[in-house]
């Protein structure tokens, strides 16, 4: 998924490449927990409008940050793209193997 998240390079100019690193394992544990606490609602059969939305900020806060991984680090959309598609590849004749 691409969405467009611009200014990141003040943003990490600002804060440092250090900073947001630490930044980055942050906001991937909210999005863990905020998975998890979806994960219950459904279980639990109930409609949990507050854990959507917490769901939906998370994954907000994570694709910023890969942004800016992604930016720190310096790599380009087709590496990741090409990667991506090995592993589509690769999930798609594992779930053909095992019918």
């Amino acid at each position: 998924m691409k969405v467009d998240v611009p200014g990141q390079g003040k943003v990490i100019g600002f804060y440092g490449e250090d900073h947001q690193s630490l930044v980055a394992c942050e906001e991937l544990g909210e999005l863990i927990r905020a998975v998890s606490k979806m994960r219950r609602a459904a279980a639990a059969g109930e409609d949990d409008w507050d854990a959507y939305e917490n769901l939906v900020e998370e994954i907000s806060d994570v694709l910023i940050i890969l942004e800016q991984l992604q930016e720190m680090y310096q790599i380009p959309n087709h590496e990741i793209q090409a990667v991506v598609f090995k592993k589509c590849v690769r999930q798609e004749e594992r779930m053909h193997d095992s019918v």
